[in-house]
């Protein structure tokens, strides 16, 4: 783990000089998972951000020994969307798709803004780039120097739904255990998970067979322990699934309990979330901050930004057997509060004792029904470095289509930039031929603008999109501050799955 003052650190050293310590390969492994089709999609952010215009992409399959396949280069050269199926690209089983980019210019990120969608009958399961081979030593040096344990969990156990961790071996063949812990208030469960998998390997974690004294409905922590690998960043794909092997999914995020982190004043810690009126809105927080105890809060906002309600959560004891949960249909059904009339809503993170974590982790959970989506986010804080005259320049993706419903939420956020009033957000749309269409919106801060699919871009774009299409939007603003969210359910299934832009 890289720890927030490394990270600032970095930031800070790139925004007085560019040439130092350049970066020019960025990668992502990419999972073959059964009933599944497996793929990739980025708008060509490198030109449209950077203006980098000789930029290659190297896509290897890798069989389920570790051994290479194929490896095809790609030049990514045009405005365009790209997306890659990666299923059938060969005959052969596959274990993992390596995916690599290269440049000649600093790319300053070693991990590609890039989509992993995975898609099968009434589901489709969005996440961005969550693990990858390191690109040297000195990388695993800064990267590998401090373990934790991975942890933002969500834990659901029923009749026909189950909880699975998906691990990776890195470029060299793992013989280890991996430790799963489910803390609950009356008891601690710890399982060691065997693991013997050749290079690029892997094995799906099933907490029904591995825990098999859970009970249904059981609600708790999870914290995972990973063997050490090296040259390998990994995170875990995370989520659950349905015996029909449909699922919904997100990366796991770091256990920060061991790593003492902390802010050298206790401003404040908060960020603003997209209410979907038509959806579930939940956020969920585990104790895995440095130890600490804060205060939670949730405050609500209308479409002009105006305070509707403040709620007191609870305390917040880092470590503890005690998670919190604020769905937020619930908080304002006892206020009689119009959910039409709901445009964000943010979560304040304030010290009670001790000092102001650098990391605040938490879950941003949408549902319909179905699976929900789980999505790992952090809370802002007035000491993160932000360069002077910084703008908003944000993109994502949006998955739509006649079998899906998506919903987009352009978020000003007061908690990384409280001094604009208004954004004027501009949005442009793309698709795998281009440039579809441009719009312009009035965001008032501490509101969000929610964006509806596919009805929206039928108002844009005669488009007819009987499959699952990736569209992806770049929105803009002169102030810091703006973020985008999305958030797709099957209209067959209701199953969610979502992610915060780049």
């Amino acid at each position: 783990m890289k720890t927030i003052r490394q990270i600032e650190a970095t930031r800070k050293t790139y925004h007085k000089d560019p040439t130092l310590n350049t970066i020019h390969r960025a990668s992502l492994l990419v999972p073959e998972i059964p009933n599944a089709i497996a793929e990739i999609s980025f708008i060509n952010h490198f030109l449209l951000k950077r203006q980098y215009s000789n930029v290659a992409c190297k896509i290897t399959a890798i069989d389920t020994s570790g051994k290479k396949l194929q490896s095809k280069l790609h030049r990514i050269d045009k405005p365009v969307v790209y997306n890659f199926k990666l299923t059938g690209m060969v005959t052969e089983p596959v274990s993992n798709y390596m995916i690599e980019f290269f440049a000649p210019d600093n790319l300053f990120i070693p991990f590609p803004a890039v989509m992993i969608n995975h898609h099968g009958k009434n589901f489709i399961n969005q996440v961005h780039a969550f693990n990858r081979v390191l690109n040297d030593v000195f990388e695993d040096d800064d990267i590998n120097s401090h373990q934790v344990k991975e942890a933002s969990i969500d834990l659901v156990v029923n009749e026909d739904t189950d909880t699975f961790l998906l691990f990776t071996t890195g470029p060299l063949p793992c013989k280890d255990s991996l430790e799963i812990e489910v803390i609950t208030p009356d008891q601690s469960m710890v399982k060691k998970f065997d693991i013997d998998l050749p290079r690029f390997g892997v094995k799906r974690v099933e907490f029904k067979k591995l825990f098999d004294q859970i009970q249904n409905g059981t609600r708790g922590i999870i914290k995972a322990a990973q063997p050490s690998q090296f040259l390998f960043y990994g995170r875990m794909l995370s989520g659950q699934v349905k015996n029909d092997g449909t699922f919904s999914a997100n990366h796991t995020f770091y256990d920060s309990t061991t790593s003492h982190e902390y802010w050298d004043d206790s401003s404040h810690s908060q960020r603003f979330y997209p209410y979907f009126p038509n959806l579930k809105n939940t956020v969920r927080l585990y104790p895995i901050l440095s130890p600490s105890e804060l205060q939670i809060k949730l405050n609500i906002f209308d479409h002009n930004g105006n305070e509707i309600k403040e709620y007191d959560i609870d305390s917040l004891s880092s470590p503890s057997t005690k998670f919190l949960d604020a769905n937020i249909e619930s908080l304002i059904a006892q206020d009689s509060i119009d959910r039409t009339a709901i445009s964000t809503f943010s979560v304040t993170a304030m010290v009670l004792s001790g000092k102001m974590p650098t990391r605040i982790g938490h879950q941003l959970v949408y549902g319909n029904g179905g699976l929900d989506t789980s999505i790992a986010v952090s809370l802002f804080n007035p000491n993160i470095y932000n360069p002077p005259n910084k703008k908003s320049f944000k993109w994502g993706q949006i998955i739509t289509g006649n079998e899906y419903n998506a919903y987009v939420g352009l978020v000003a956020d007061k908690a990384e930039n409280p001094d604009v009033e208004n954004h004027e957000a501009k949005i442009k749309f793309y698709d795998d031929t281009g440039f579809i269409s441009e719009e312009s919106f009035l965001i008032k801060n501490r509101s969000a603008k929610v964006l509806e699919f596919p009805k929206f871009i039928t108002s844009i774009s005669d488009h007819t999109m009987n499959e699952p299409k990736s569209i992806w939007c770049i929105v803009e603003s002169e102030k810091q501050g703006l973020n985008f969210f999305s958030v797709t359910h099957s209209k067959e299934s209701n199953h969610c799955s979502g992610d915060h832009g780049f």
